[in-house]
């Protein structure tokens, strides 16, 4: 089975979860990953265009506005493309928007 048909069916699962199960869990990846940075947070977040609030919020579960802010903060704790789809599920799974990449 390609990768894509595995992609499109996990985001489709996530399609069914309430929007804030979504964010909650893109805010535990992200957590997850900047706690294996040595870097404070208050030095990591505005690095991401976010102020050290913004940032825990988004931690906390609340999901940003845009795709370009996960993709900021992805690459602030450099977090490679193996990272993408599972933010990517989870933020259009929070926002219920569209999905920003065409995997």
């Amino acid at each position: 089975m390609s990768m894509k048909r595995l992609s499109s069916r996990r985001a489709s699962r996530l399609n069914y979860v309430q929007p804030q199960i979504c964010a909650q869990g893109l805010g535990d990846l992200i957590r997850s990953a900047r706690l294996t940075d040595d870097r404070p947070l208050e030095e990591i977040a505005p690095l991401a265009g976010l102020t050290q609030p913004e940032w825990e919020r988004i931690e906390a579960g609340q999901a940003p506005d845009t795709w370009e802010q996960i993709l900021l903060i992805a690459a602030m704790l450099y977090l490679g493309r193996s990272w993408m789809p599972y933010l990517r599920d989870r933020w259009v799974g929070a926002s219920r928007g569209p999905s920003p990449l065409n995997s």
